[in-house]
């Protein structure tokens, strides 16, 4: 059973690592000034949008990862 935590470990945190790169990666378009609120057309606000979705899933993903391990830990047998 701790093998299947470790390999599962790997696994989320590869996941984490994706969705980190697919936030981080690309050009953000350029920042348009309105007068008052910024629409939710906006590309530079929805790329920050889209960016902030991809952190929470990466960090959702390397917590399960760290779950994992914790687990993995705490079911050794000595």
């Amino acid at each position: 059973m701790t093998r299947f935590f470790e390999l599962a470990a790997a696994f989320f945190a590869i996941i984490a690592a994706g969705f980190w790169f697919i936030s981080a990666y690309g050009k953000l378009p350029p920042i348009i000034a309105y007068w008052d609120a910024t629409p939710a057309n906006d590309p530079f606000y929805m790329a920050v949008k889209f960016s902030a979705a991809m952190n929470r899933w990466a960090a959702g993903f390397s917590g399960l990862s760290a779950l994992c391990v914790f687990v993995s830990i705490i079911t050794k047998r000595p």
